[in-house]
């Protein structure tokens, strides 16, 4: 694998680091706004995301990798007064995560060795993960308009 190319992919595996710390802190500004049915779904996404962010942290180290950290603050995710506000919060935090996820998929896509198909299958998984809690959270903001042809673009 060529230095360019594997920088390429660490820098786009990095990136989905990132954007899984950042659904993880979103999370916590939208899980207060919310009760029943949506609240358990927003428990259920930030576990989700907070196993990703670890395996993937442990993957990196695994891979002589040094993770990115979590930024202190997040100042784009606010306000967040309300329901309404907080359900499309939290489309946007799984947007985010599959446009982070596929952008890892197509570099490691170009990038031959067992890294890369590593990351293939790992960007797929979480790629295929957040668009179907998108889908979700598009469902309770307006379930006539739930989907999205290409998730993460």
């Amino acid at each position: 694998m060529s230095a360019s190319r594997n920088t390429a992919l660490t820098a786009a595996w990095q990136d989905a680091l990132a954007a899984e710390h950042e659904a993880v802190f979103g999370y916590t500004l939208l899980g207060p706004q919310l009760t029943g049915a949506a609240q358990q779904l927003a428990v259920a996404c930030s576990n989700a995301h907070e196993s990703l962010r670890d395996a993937t942290e442990q993957a990196m180290w695994q891979a002589g990798l040094t993770p990115v950290s979590p930024r202190a603050d997040y100042p784009g995710l606010y306000p967040v007064p309300d329901a309404a506000s907080a359900r499309r919060l939290a489309a946007r935090l799984e947007q985010g995560c599959a446009a982070a996820w596929r952008f890892l998929y197509a570099q490691a896509a170009s990038a031959p060795g067992p890294a890369a198909t590593a990351r293939r299958a790992e960007a797929q998984a979480a790629l295929t993960a957040s668009a179907v809690r998108a889908t979700k959270w598009r469902l309770l903001i307006d379930p006539h308009d739930a989907t999205t042809a290409f998730p993460g673009i």
